[in-house]
């Protein structure tokens, strides 16, 4: 009995603590959830979804502590790298602020430990000593991890950290306060202006020629290879309000990783998007990805399907690999040949279904089996915009990475741009009359540009170009 009154016991502190001790709390320029959780390791957690954690070997086990980022609060971040003294001022009251966070924290873990072991001890035993023994042990439990962790603690740890997901670029991209300082006010003024140049293509678009383009052409944004770049949402949304874009199509990659924290808070962007949004999975994209991509209401997910979407047909497969982190080409002979079995699989659907304006794929090489079957197929993956005559009348567009890469953008010498595409389509004949290739600097947000490229009308071809009425080549 007296076993099971300990074993009850520290079930109780373990999963109080955990339950019941998360605080929110403000510490510096950031809105905080600190709790405590079982951890043999003990340690620092740091939260900084989607990028992934920083880990400290702060103290040791079995409790550990977890500090989750919610929000940054713009004016005391500001504050904070422009004010000489902000970094000196700022760190006497973080350690105030986070001290008081872990003592609420502890406080509540503590009173939660008390309760649970009680209610338990309660329904267990049945027996108002072995509950209320049950419930003075987990608080002795508690209390003797949290004692441990203070008598443990490191503050060296905070020089040592260890990163996970895109993270473990941070070393490369933070540099060292005094830049950031120097560059704060800059930065923050050209994030001000973002969405009014962006708007402004609007009306720089309006001003170019349209040739025999009309007003009531299908217009549809290509998008591709955001790998978890913020303001790539940003872009996405602006040009969709702007152009009054039909339909969102996005070649994949949307993530670094495909880690299921990246989805869960990265993918929240697209909600915000007011449009209809095709995606297809990149190498970049897990099947954790995939499901929780098809979650949203706006989004339908591409993996062997053939939709309807304003008018116009698209079909999509995935990109079969699951590759995080690793170079854009394939790497052999195997690799190319199971993206092109896609693009077969992809091409007998297209049959079987009667057709397709559109094919989307993530990888280039997924291509080839679809000429002939489809008058355009759209792709990203290589983060370069290119335009190429598959032959048999099928174009293959590839758009440059919407999201610029995303981290690793920083640590190139020749950084790219965020890219995405508008393509404007006869509504009747369902054929691509022109697209606009806009380009937007991602260190510079002020660098944007817009070129419009018509085609000619005796070189656009419809789906009805390709087949005839038995949906084989003529």
């Amino acid at each position: 009995m007296a076993v099971a009154v300990v074993a009850l016991a520290v079930v109780s502190a373990a999963v109080a603590t955990a339950a019941f001790s998360p605080t929110q709390a403000q510490i510096g320029p950031f809105a905080t959830t600190v709790g405590m959780h079982p951890e043999l390791g003990g340690g620092t957690k740091v939260e900084l979804a989607p990028l992934g954690n920083a880990r400290f070997e702060s103290h040791s086990g079995p409790l550990g502590l977890t500090v989750s980022l919610d929000s940054v609060d713009p004016e005391s971040a500001q504050t904070l790298v422009t004010d000489p003294d902000g970094i000196s001022t700022v760190t006497r009251d973080i350690e105030g602020e986070l001290t008081a966070a872990v003592k609420t924290a502890v406080t509540a873990g503590l009173a939660g430990s008390l309760a649970l072991g009680l209610l338990l001890g309660g329904v267990v035993f049945r027996d108002r000593r072995r509950a209320l023994a049950t419930g003075g042990l987990a608080v002795a439990v508690t209390l003797a991890a949290v004692l441990n962790a203070a008598g443990t603690v490191r503050p060296e740890s905070i020089s040592e950290p260890t990163f996970d997901g895109s993270l473990v670029y941070v070393p490369g991209i933070v540099g060292d306060v005094q830049s950031l300082s120097d560059n704060y006010d800059e930065q923050l003024a050209n994030l001000q202006k973002f969405v009014t140049n962006v708007s402004g293509l609007y009306a720089t678009a309006t001003r170019l020629p349209m040739g025999q383009i009309d007003d009531d052409s299908v217009r549809v944004l290509h998008v591709s290879d955001l790998h978890l770049n913020p303001l790539a949402w940003q872009l996405i949304e602006t040009v969709t309000e702007q152009f009054d874009i039909d339909v969102v199509v996005d070649t994949g990659d949307i993530s670094d990783y495909g880690s299921e924290r990246e989805a869960e808070v990265y993918t929240k962007g697209v909600e915000n998007v007011d449009a209809p949004y095709l995606w297809v999975k990149g190498n970049h994209d897990s099947t954790t990805t995939q499901a929780v991509m098809g979650t949203y209401g706006n989004v339908t997910v591409l993996d062997d399907d053939v939709v309807e979407v304003a008018g116009l047909r698209f079909g999509g497969v995935a990109d079969p690999r699951f590759t995080p982190d690793k170079s854009a080409k394939p790497s052999s002979e195997y690799t190319q040949q199971i993206l092109l079995e896609s693009g077969d699989r992809l091409a007998e659907l297209i049959r079987r279904q009667g057709g397709a304006d559109v094919a989307m794929v993530h990888e280039p090489q997924m291509a080839p089996p679809l000429a002939g079957e489809v008058p355009l197929v759209l792709a990203g993956h290589t983060h370069r915009s290119a335009v190429q005559d598959l032959g048999d009348g099928t174009t293959l567009m590839i758009t440059g990475s919407t999201g610029a890469a995303g981290l690793r953008n920083f640590e190139s010498s020749d950084p790219m741009n965020m890219e995405l595409e508008v393509l404007y389509f006869d509504p009747e004949s369902k054929a691509m009359r022109a697209y606009d290739t806009i380009s937007v600097s991602a260190r510079d947000q002020t660098d944007i540009s817009l070129k419009r490229t018509v085609v000619p009308e005796d070189d656009r071809v419809a789906r009805t170009d390709l087949t005839d009425g038995d949906g084989e080549g003529d």
